[in-house]
């Protein structure tokens, strides 16, 4: 995937500045949470590749995202305008259209795209499968997206604001289905009840990590706005 990305898609050092980013935030998230990842291995382009899980929800989170500015368009139209939408930030020069919105959305799409188009249980149900491990190396790529790319890059902060939101409406989503488990887990039989609490001790642990990299998005966004509002 990385022998995609060559220079006359981005400018020198670009990768490398996402990449000690990635590994700052990363280790900043595993510090808090108390060494939840045992071994970190930062490998080149990692903040950029396009993992499967995410780019299976691509289409549906460009959709969520930036829908609303294709009023009339439907189905795989909509799809392709809000995809290439996205793909005119700076991760390629001149945009790189529906290639360029997916490469974006996967920075961190496995977290924005929790639940998409299976409502609260499907939240639940993907939280419990990344783990707490992954919820923080899939929030780390987010945290990049905002900080280098949406804010430092093309300062859209009502962008930047957005993906925030759908974010923490995640972890809303995932916080009702965890009440929904709970109860769920008092009326089944032992073998069941068994398998709900596993869930939901794996879920409550991905939510955790959800949480800090949550305050550390708004601080992101936070800043920035401070300083654009000094600036102006």
């Amino acid at each position: 995937m990385i022998a995609f990305f060559t220079e006359s898609f981005y400018q020198k050092g670009y990768i490398s500045r996402l990449r000690k980013c990635y590994d700052r935030v990363i280790r900043e998230l595993n510090e808090v949470l108390k060494n939840a990842i045992k071994s970190i291995a930062i490998t080149a382009g990692v903040v950029i590749a396009a993992i499967a899980t995410a780019g299976a929800f691509a289409p549906a989170i460009a959709v969520a995202l930036v829908g609303s500015n294709f009023a009339g368009l439907s189905g795989a139209a909509l799809t392709s305008a809000c995809l290439a939408y996205l793909g005119g930030g700076a991760i390629a020069a001149g945009g790189l259209g529906m290639a360029g919105g997916t490469m974006a959305i996967v920075g961190g799409g496995a977290v924005l795209g929790l639940g998409v188009g299976a409502g609260v249980g499907g939240a639940v149900g993907a939280a419990g499968i990344l783990g707490k491990k992954d919820m923080i190396l899939q929030s780390a790529k987010l945290m990049v997206s905002v900080r280098e790319i949406f804010l430092n890059d093309e300062h859209d902060i009502e962008y930047s604001n957005t993906v925030y939101e759908q974010y923490v409406q995640n972890i809303a989503d995932i916080e009702k289905g965890l009440v929904e488990l709970r109860l769920k887990a008092n009326v089944v039989d032992k073998e069941e009840k068994k398998q709900i609490t596993t869930q939901i001790k794996n879920t409550e642990k991905a939510v955790k990590a959800m949480k800090i990299a949550m305050k550390s998005m708004n601080k992101f966004n936070s800043s920035f706005a401070q300083g654009k509002r000094v600036s102006e």
